[in-house]
């Protein structure tokens, strides 16, 4: 039986692990995640009078948008998790691989190179969309969203003035996370809730 080269195989589970790394996150950025609420909330809300309307009418034009911030949630979630796992994995890793490495053997100093290529690639790639602070922004602002619409639907109010007081008050807001959305997008997010 033939010498078994190590790095040869540890090349191939190198190789594996990389393309399994990355599916995963074209997939994410590439397809539409579905949103969990299958129908209105403010459809089978009783309470809210003539302003029921409208509050349907603002929940089915911001749908888009939640699904757009799921799926930029979802996308750079395994983004920085690849990241995070591939950075341990080689900090923990390179030190104990630097002992057995043959700058002789083309094996060897091909997985050192793709090891380290690989990490840095995914690295420069996470940081330069900011995967980490994105995530965080956009799931967010998706949970902001409906933590106000229960507080909305779950506020027993009576008085017709007092509701529309509160109905503009929850427009206002969802307009505001929207807006943080927007910066989540286009720059650093903040770190403060809305």
């Amino acid at each position: 039986m033939e010498n078994i080269n190590l790095w040869q195989v540890g090349l191939i589970a190198l190789a594996i692990g990389i393309v399994l790394t990355i599916l995963p996150i074209v997939i994410a950025f590439m397809k539409k995640v579905k949103l969990d609420k299958p129908k209105s909330w403010f459809n089978e809300a009783n309470h809210f009078g003539n302003l029921k309307d409208r509050l349907i009418a603002n929940e089915t034009r911001i749908q888009g948008t939640l699904v757009f911030w799921k799926n930029q949630a979802a996308a750079h979630r395994i983004l920085h998790s690849s990241n995070t796992f591939w950075g341990i994995i080689s900090a923990v890793s390179l030190p104990v691989l630097i002992q057995y490495y043959d700058d002789k053997d083309i094996w060897s100093h091909a997985f050192m190179t793709i090891l380290t290529f690989w990490t840095g690639i995914l690295f420069a790639v996470s940081h330069t969309f900011k995967s980490e602070e994105k995530y965080q922004g956009f799931r967010a602002t998706e949970s902001e969203y409906y933590d106000i619409t229960r507080e909305l639907l779950d506020t027993p109010i009576k008085e017709e003035n007092e509701l529309e007081k509160l109905v503009n008050n929850y427009f206002e807001t969802v307009e505001r996370i929207r807006k943080v959305a927007r910066k989540v997008e286009t720059e650093s997010p903040p770190s403060a809730r809305i």
